[in-house]
């Protein structure tokens, strides 16, 4: 009868243990769950503004393109004007999609 219980005693044991063990992995994966909760907004917001990114991509091009080959030879003042005046005006026309605060100088 002592072997059995001494056999029986040493189950029971492993298998407190082995409990013990696995919720150390539940409160782990817990903490590792909560604590990444935050991440799933910032990674849906950053997927947000590169979508809107791509979206503005030709028109942002067009301008950048636009204004390296018409405007190089002229200063700040008239570039300025032909960048406001008639490049991003007549992209607003046509309904291209341009970032409206592209630094171009």
């Amino acid at each position: 009868m002592k072997q059995i219980f001494d056999g029986e005693m040493g189950k029971k044991n492993a298998l407190e243990s082995k409990a013990i063990a696995t919720k150390k992995k539940i409160t782990t994966a817990k903490t590792l769950i909560s604590s990444l909760s935050g991440e799933k907004d910032r990674w849906a917001k950053g997927s947000m503004a590169i979508s809107d990114d791509k979206k503005r991509l030709v028109g942002n091009s067009s301008l950048s393109c636009a204004f390296i080959s018409y405007c190089g030879p002229f200063n700040a003042e008239y570039r300025n004007i032909l960048k406001e005046e008639y490049f991003i005006k007549d992209m607003k026309n046509r309904n291209i999609p341009l970032k409206s605060d592209l630094a171009l100088t």
